[in-house]
């Protein structure tokens, strides 16, 4: 059967360029581009004005906040059901779906059950109470990459027996160098980039620097990322005689955070765990150095592009941002990295997605 019509959850595409957010939005704004033949309705708690109402897109607004939010969409699908709902960052909806209504759900990561201590504990509890529930409902299993499957199969060994395709995100082609210099930043700085919590390891960062910084007066540290859960141990880490040479800048716009990437010395992204993890993505296409973790997805994301080092090891962090401060490294990884980026597209994920959703309705 040719599919005719697709729902998807878009709560969470504001346009504000963080995680499953930022991957709502663009998948579904490239579901559409390759896709003009299908209805698309997207269900949101309030009208998206960055998803128009055309011929083929109807916004739906859903009431009610958190399950109730929920119940009141299974009520509407089961009145007016499409042939497939993609859940894009909940499972909730499909762990209730009713069994009539085809379901693809997206795996981000698997944090609530292999490292709850990185993670806040409601939303932990929430995915470990609806996930089970949620895949033996779901026709289709969305990973953003081979390493969340991988994780996937060894946590819930049932999800080997459903169908299940490997859709990564990507960057757009705004996501470029440019010379815009509109913010007010240092002349050299190492930028780290991610929501202040224990997972993204901000404070391996600045301990890392910390040992680069006796060396190099003129070199500062910018942190691009608002605040979340525990940030308060993060700013109580910093050694009184480095507070000066540490900027933080809270959220920063997509446009601010393409000026960062684009004037940065180099990206350290040492995040303990990622089911993705698109700055360092991000920094490559700007033709910025990338310094990342070598567990979890980043070494899939990366490849040969960027040194990868044990987020525990501010040591082994500090010695790869000396190695990338000299000129010839660091233009190597730069043209590294700018090829590894041309290897994710929105459309090409798109297309993955929609064989995958018509395979899934035979």
């Amino acid at each position: 059967m040719a599919i005719k019509s697709i729902g998807i959850d878009i709560r969470e595409a504001n346009g504000l360029g963080a995680g499953k957010g930022r991957y709502a939005e663009e998948i579904t704004h490239a579901l559409i581009k390759n896709a003009p033949n299908i209805k698309f309705f997207l269900f949101t708690k309030e009208p998206n004005p960055r998803f128009e109402n055309t011929d083929n897109v109807h916004q739906v607004v859903i009431s009610g906040s958190g399950p109730l939010w929920h119940l009141n969409l299974r009520r509407y699908l089961r009145h007016h059901p499409v042939n497939v709902f993609l859940a894009t960052t909940s499972y909730l909806y499909p762990a209730i779906s009713p069994r009539t209504q085809k379901v693809a759900s997206v795996v981000h990561d698997l944090i609530a059950f292999k490292y709850a201590k990185y993670n806040h504990w409601f939303a932990t509890l929430v995915e470990r109470l609806s996930l089970s529930r949620a895949l033996k409902r779901s026709d289709l299993i969305v990973t953003v990459s081979r390493h969340t499957w991988r994780d996937l199969e060894l946590i819930k060994p049932e999800a080997q027996n459903k169908p299940h395709v490997v859709v990564t995100p990507a960057i757009g082609p705004e996501v470029t160098r440019t010379d815009e210099q509109r913010l007010e930043l240092p002349k050299r700085f190492i930028l780290a980039v991610g929501t202040l919590q224990p997972r993204k390891n901000i404070e391996g960062v600045i301990k890392a620097f910390e040992h680069v910084a006796e060396r190099h007066n003129d070199l500062e540290l910018v942190i691009a990322g608002g605040k979340g859960w525990k940030s308060s141990a993060i700013f109580k880490s910093i050694p009184g005689w480095l507070q000066e040479r540490i900027r933080f800048l809270g959220y920063v716009r997509y446009d601010q955070l393409i000026e960062l990437y684009s004037r940065a010395q180099m990206l350290v992204f040492p995040s303990h765990y990622e089911g993705f993890g698109i700055p360092p993505l991000e920094a490559m296409a700007c033709g910025c150095p990338v310094i990342t973790s070598n567990v979890s997805s980043l070494p899939e994301v990366v490849e040969n592009a960027a040194i990868l080092v044990d987020p525990e090891d501010s040591d082994q962090i500090a010695e790869s941002i000396k190695t990338l401060l000299d000129p010839t490294p660091q233009r190597i990884a730069k043209e590294r990295g700018l090829k590894q980026a041309t290897k994710f597209s929105w459309d090409e994920s798109a297309q993955t997605l929609l064989r995958a959703l018509n395979q899934g309705l035979k």
